[in-house]
C-alpha cells in the first residue's frame, strides 16, 4: 500500500512538461556520515545560499508591491484631479 502524499515525507511534485505528477521521495539520511564530509558542507552551504536567496527575493517582492500600491494611489489621485479641472 502507498502511503497518502504528505506522510512519511512523500510529496507529489508536478512536471511541468507532461502535466502528470510523480512521487518525490526524500533520500535517508546516512547515519554513517561524518560531520567532517565536504559534501555535507556543501549542500549546507548551497542550503543556506537559497534560503539567503529566498529571503531576498521576498524582501524585494514585498518593496515592489509597496512601490506599486503607492503609485496605483498617486494614479487614482491625479485621475481625479484632472475629471475635476
Amino acid at each position: 500500500m502507498v502511503p497518502p502524499i504528505g506522510k512519511c515525507g512523500v510529496g507529489a511534485m508536478s512536471n511541468r512538461g507532461s502535466g502528470a505528477a510523480e512521487l518525490a521521495i526524500p533520500r535517508a539520511p546516512n547515519l554513517d556520515s561524518k560531520a567532517d564530509d565536504p559534501v555535507d558542507k556543501a549542500g549546507h552551504a548551497i542550503l543556506g545560499l537559497l534560503h539567503q536567496a529566498a529571503n531576498t527575493a521576498e524582501a524585494t517582492k514585498q518593496q515592489a508591491i509597496e512601490i506599486a500600491q503607492k503609485l496605483a494611489t498617486q494614479l487614482r489621485a491625479a485621475e481625479d484631479r484632472i475629471k475635476r479641472t
